[in-house]
């Protein structure tokens, strides 16, 4: 590298160190979103307590989730529940939450992965299960592959999802895009969404939602670390 490249790359080494300064003098909130906005979700009006903007939020529930779409360290329980998913809006986070908790059977758009999605699919949808090599598909909690109906059926799942898998003979098994919150195994558990929002910087969202993670674990139906 010649003396004026070496010269100009330290002007941006010094700007990241200034990003980097900057971003250790940032707070976010604690492992148990203590002093952060929530709303308990009951049913789908309860989504009107949540602002139409964009902003960072996560997922709580008390119901029993025996999976996760990676192999990192997930938040602690807290509350006889725990965190299972945290992400950002940039423009409208009720929206975003709409999806995740009050889908509807062939939604395409990604969201929460819980439910097994009873067709074949060839869409956006997380591989619950897949007997082929290299697939990128979910985990036990301990971090086991799922690639047998006997790991498949130890998950949460209600009759009908049972019988599908168990009526099957697929390479692939996938879950839903979100949950129907008031149906079948969901409606008798509690779902809490946490947010921030009148966040203008995009760069501070990101850092929220990274941070996060990395101080308390990576939320089990995160298929990310960080990025998109």
């Amino acid at each position: 590298m010649n003396e004026i490249n070496t010269g100009y790359n330290q002007i941006w080494v010094a700007q990241d160190k200034l990003m980097l300064n900057r971003e250790r003098g940032l707070s976010i909130p604690n492992g148990n979103l203590e002093n952060t906005p929530w709303v308990e979700v009951v049913d789908e009006d309860s989504l009107n307590e949540i602002p139409d903007e964009g902003g960072c939020y996560w997922i709580w529930t008390n119901e029993e989730i025996r999976h996760k779409l990676h192999k990192n360290h997930i938040p602690d329980i807290h509350n006889n529940g725990r965190i299972i998913y945290n992400g950002i809006a940039k423009d409208n986070i009720r929206d975003r939450i709409r999806k995740h908790l009050f889908s509807y059977e062939h939604e395409g758009w990604s969201a929460i992965s819980v439910d097994i999605y009873k067709h074949p699919s060839k869409s956006h949808r997380k591989k619950a299960m897949s007997t082929v090599k290299r697939a990128k598909v979910a985990f036990t909690l301990n971090n086991n592959r799922i690639i047998t109906k006997e790991q498949l059926l130890l998950l949460n799942l209600d009759d009908g999802e049972i019988e599908y898998i168990n009526s099957k003979n697929r390479k692939n098994y996938f879950f839903k895009n979100g949950i129907k919150r008031t149906d079948g195994k969901h409606a008798a558990n509690s779902f809490v969404v946490y947010f921030i929002v009148g966040l203008q910087s995009v760069t501070y969202l990101e850092f929220v939602e990274k941070e996060w993670r990395h101080l308390n674990g990576m939320p089990q139906l995160c298929s990310y670390l960080s990025g998109r």
